[in-house]
């Protein structure tokens, strides 16, 4: 049984590879009699004049991945060998729905062309309407690369950019896995070029980067290495695919031998591992940012730019992009596919996204009646799940987006952001070596951590930089830059230095504090420029002092706009210096920060009373906090039990930043509280419309609302589609089916 379990993917699989004739005397016409074989049409599509094939290729590739999927289950133990066995024993069937399926699928978006044809024919002027009839394919035979040119003609900037950058990224990362293939290759010295024979020593000159920070990756720019062979004078430079370079390891903070091998000879060079300096996050960009409609080029063409470059700047590198794009495309010529294959599916993918979109932006927003009726539905069903389980709330709150609209009056909960000096694994080294000694009583131990805490350094990032940006000056001055011009590659030493990739960038420095300013508040940025040490780091507490005195005061009266123009603020600074990698994520999921009720319960002491003073004033005696409710802030010591379970000993500097019930705006009911359609779901996203008639983005109301307006849009989308397949298709397309073109497969496996 288990034989056949494995023969009908043995089968598949040869099928969709179609054996490589490379062992055949007769190999190059063998793989085009399987090419024209696999390429013949198992369907054919018409619909409005223009027409697509399905072809046995593409048959085969859905049938076995859908095939390898129920075997990756059966494998797992998600299904049984018998249930597994029944879809193989109905493969024949497989085949037929496979096929129907795909044509179906074909037609569809032979619809969705026209859609978009007809729509921007009636838009274009004169020039644009003889392009569009130039570009169109109606009563043409299928051709994959007029297909493409047409598509290309309709589809709207954002989607045609989206199409690009799904291949680009496909391509890429195809590309990627084969380079790394290669380069091991070249450092398991596969493709040793020069004689290993009578070497007396090899000459290195080091690379530009020997100094690294944890965790690091090794960068060998610079790096020369050539042979002098014996009774030879001359120096013979290697290549990068001559040699290996072995032995770095960056995990620890230390100095290290890296060993250079060519044959059996060695050489070394020494690196130097420093403690990681922070990494945080670029601060997110506004929505109309990150929609760029800017049509990228195809993967091969700037693969081909690249390439024609490195012929003259790098002659290595030249030899790998050459040879890692000959194994791609070995590997498309073996599927019998091509760039214009992978391309033109992502193209179709936006053509049908595209005309689904406009179906869905005729859904109008929800109506104040709709958002009550869903509101009240919900609170019935939470209360209902309240009664029987009262932790379920807590359960919600901690994971979600956005405030439900019940919470119990005994918890309180509430959200709040926070930012976190940690003091440094070194630091804490020593204090755990001053407790060992057990001669300090608690007192001294506490007084002890907080002198630590007090003479930290801390580095504060530059929110704007980003490593991967690219550098659009074709000659760059700057060496980290990959455009630079010059000799000697590596880390940037120039201040003044204007390259967006520049590591100079990538922390506040004086410069920044005495002139930018432009990261914080342009006036009341007080970060003193003398206060910024050689190494770029600043106390904590001239931090701190900036902090406080960018963000400001909180005035009692002060609107919920003004108060999110301070947490606008405060987000800025978490980018900057927080030391907390796990509240990046949180903001990054759209959550409003650490959600806590008003005991701070499983939150650091310190930590959870500080914020629980902010939200309700409990024990605000004990701490100097700065305004009242939403927008205020404060300041503590995390304290010294905390240290002993947690690597986040330092200071934490706490906003509250929302409720989970907006207490204005709630309502008692029993054990609950029950919000009304104006309470806050969700500080940050909430702004004043201007008009006080509107419901301002951010409350409850809001949140139900494009709910509801999402679920529109997908019934109009499912409508749209199903309206298709099941009637128009049957007038309006023509598929013709050719089921005889792949009973070869079934029978293979039925044999």
């Amino acid at each position: 049984m288990k034989k056949k379990l494995m023969t009908v993917l043995i089968i598949l699989i040869l099928a969709t590879a179609m054996i490589l004739a490379t062992a055949c005397s007769n190999g190059t016409l063998f793989k085009k009699n399987n090419e024209r074989d696999m390429m013949q049409n198992t369907a054919d599509v018409t619909y409005a004049g223009r027409t697509a094939p399905v072809t046995k290729l593409d048959l085969n590739s859905t049938i076995y991945n859908w095939v390898y999927q129920y075997y990756s289950y059966y494998q797992q133990g998600y299904i049984s060998q018998s249930n597994y066995q029944a879809i193989l024993d109905n493969i024949a069937t497989s085949y037929k729905q496979g096929n129907e399926s795909l044509a179906e699928s074909e037609a569809y978006t032979l619809k969705c062309i026209d859609v978009l044809y007809k729509t921007a024919y009636e838009k274009a002027d004169a020039e644009g309407k003889a392009a569009l009839e130039k570009a169109s394919t109606v009563d043409k035979s299928y051709n994959e690369a007029e297909r493409i040119a047409e598509i290309e003609s309709i589809l709207s900037a954002k989607y045609l950019a989206a199409a690009r950058k799904a291949y680009n990224e496909e391509m890429q990362t195809s590309f990627d896995e084969y380079r790394e293939a290669y380069e091991t290759e070249l450092k398991n010295g596969a493709h040793t070029s020069k004689s290993v024979e009578n070497v007396e020593k090899l000459v290195i000159t080091a690379p530009a980067k020997t100094v690294y920070e944890k965790g690091e990756s090794i960068n060998l720019n610079g790096l020369k290495v050539s042979v002098k062979y014996e009774n030879d004078e001359n120096l013979v430079e290697l290549e990068r695919s001559d040699y290996t370079v072995t032995g770095f390891d960056s995990s620890e903070v230390a100095k290290k031998e890296v060993t250079v091998t060519f044959g059996s000879t060695s050489e070394t060079f020494e690196v130097e591992i420093i403690a990681a300096k922070p990494s945080r996050p670029s601060m997110p960009k506004d929505e109309e940012e990150e929609d760029d409609e800017t049509v990228p080029a195809r993967f091969e063409e700037t693969l081909n730019a690249d390439i024609e470059k490195a012929q003259t700047s790098d002659v290595s590198e030249y030899k790998i992009l050459k040879e890692v794009k000959r194994r791609l495309e070995k590997s498309f010529e073996s599927n019998y596919r091509s760039y214009d294959y992978y391309y033109l599916s992502k193209l179709k993918t936006e053509v049908v996204n595209e005309v689904e979109a406009n179906v869905a932006d005729a859904a109008k927003t929800a109506t104040l009646a709709e958002i009550t009726a869903k509101y009240e539905a919900d609170v019935k069903d939470q209360l209902a799940q309240l009664k029987v389980d009262s932790s379920t709330y807590k359960d919600t709150i901690s994971g979600a987006d956005f405030a439900t609209q019940l919470v119990h009056t005994d918890d309180g909960y509430f959200y709040v952001r926070h930012v976190l000096f940690k003091l440094t694994d070194a630091d804490k080294a020593l204090y755990t070596a001053f407790k060992n000694e057990k001669v300090a009583t608690d007192a001294a131990l506490e007084e002890y951590l907080r002198a630590l805490v007090d003479q930290m350094s801390v580095y504060l990032s530059n929110v704007e930089y980003d490593k991967d940006a690219a550098c659009e000056e074709e000659s760059c001055s700057c060496k980290a830059c990959e455009n630079y011009d010059g000799t000697e590659p590596g880390e940037c030493t120039d201040p003044d230095c204007t390259c967006v990739k520049c590591p100079n960038k990538r922390f506040v420095n004086e410069d920044f504090a005495e002139n930018t300013r432009k990261y914080v508040s342009d006036e009341t940025f007080a970060l003193d420029a003398t206060k910024v040490k050689e190494d770029g780091t600043i106390n904590v507490h001239e931090v701190i002092k900036a902090m406080y005195a960018d963000l400001g005061s909180v005035d009692e009266n002060a609107t919920l706009e003004e108060r999110q123009a301070i947490i606008d603020k405060f987000e800025k600074w978490i980018y900057m210096c927080n030391d907390d990698e796990g509240f990046f994520t949180t903001l990054s999921d759209g959550k409003l920060g650490y959600a806590l009720n008003k005991d701070g319960d499983g939150y650091a002491k310190n930590f959870a009373s500080l914020a629980c003073a902010l939200a309700y004033g409990t024990n605000a005696e004990d701490w100097e906090i700065e305004g009242s409710g939403i927008g205020s802030y404060g300041w503590c010591y995390v304290d010294k039990d905390y240290t002993d379970s947690s690597d986040a000993a330092g200071i934490h500097v706490v906003m509250l930043v929302g409720y989970a019930v907006d207490a204005e705006t709630a309502t008692a009911e029993g054990d609950y509280l029950i919000s009304d359609l104006g309470s806050i779901a969700d500080i940050t996203a909430y702004k004043d419309s201007g008009d006080p008639q509107k419901i301002s983005e951010g409350t409850v109301a809001s949140y139900i609302g494009k709910e509801l307006l999402e679920k529109k849009q997908n019934e109009l989308k499912g409508d749209f589609k199903k309206a298709f397949v099941q009637e128009e298709i049957k007038d309006a397309a023509k598929i013709t089916y050719y089921d005889k073109v792949y009973a070869d497969l079934i029978k293979a496996y039925e044999q």
